[in-house]
């Protein structure tokens, strides 16, 4: 993993000193970035990993403070923006609908600002980082964890970019220092001049209204 913990840890504490994450998030992303982690094996070979943020609104995010601590505003949307770092570990804000779970109709969901995933960005496309990405699925099972894929036969599209595949990984509510999805994204990350749709985070399979998403965007049908 290109991730130092100390310079990862500095970009927590920015955020949390900003009220935009938790001490219990704080904790819990650098315990992902531990080499006992229960996904190391793919977490090792990362190339950056991201924290997605929902907020409320992403316009009145404490922007002038964020670039004066030396992050890159990228991949800027209505209600969505990215601050990169160069500590290996980037920042996402959203204020728009990115997961399956925000269009159960009346569904509760947590108070914003909170982390909705992090997500590890498996750029590498050599046959190592691909069998790790493929072994995902397997680990999940092992550890009791759900696990749902996106793309393979065709590209995944998050807004303005595409990678090759995905698998989303959900801890048991048993687990414990570790409560979110975790998002593995494989290959090179493409970026358009437009929005090219938006496949939504998948619902976690143990959710009990899981049957009641939708994806990109579309609530379920009744």
């Amino acid at each position: 993993m290109k991730i130092e913990i100390a310079a990862a840890d500095t970009v927590l504490w920015h955020a949390e000193e900003a009220g935009l994450i938790s001490t219990v998030e704080h904790a819990e992303v650098l315990t992902l970035l531990m080499p006992d982690f229960a996904f190391a094996e793919a977490l090792r070979l990362t190339d950056s990993v991201h924290c997605h943020i929902k907020v409320d609104d992403v316009d009145e995010l404490p922007h002038d403070e964020l670039k004066g601590l030396g992050y890159t505003s990228e991949n800027a949307a209505p209600g969505y923006i990215k601050y990169a770092t160069d500590s290996g570990i980037n920042l996402i804000f959203s204020s728009i609908p990115i997961a399956e779970d925000d269009n159960i109709p009346g569904a509760v969901t947590q108070a914003k600002p909170f982390l909705d995933h992090c997500g590890a960005d498996l750029r590498d496309e050599s046959e190592p980082t691909r069998a790790a990405f493929e072994a995902l699925p397997a680990r999940a099972a092992e550890l009791g964890w759900g696990e749902v894929p996106q793309g393979g036969d065709s590209p995944v599209h998050c807004c303005h970019t595409q990678v090759k595949a995905k698998h989303w990984v959900y801890p048991p509510s048993c687990w414990t220092g570790w409560r979110r999805p975790i998002e593995f994204a494989f290959g090179e990350l493409v970026v358009f001049d437009q929005a090219m749709g938006c496949a939504l985070r998948p619902i976690d399979p143990a959710h009990p209204m899981a049957g009641g998403a939708g994806c990109c965007g579309v609530p379920a049908a009744g």
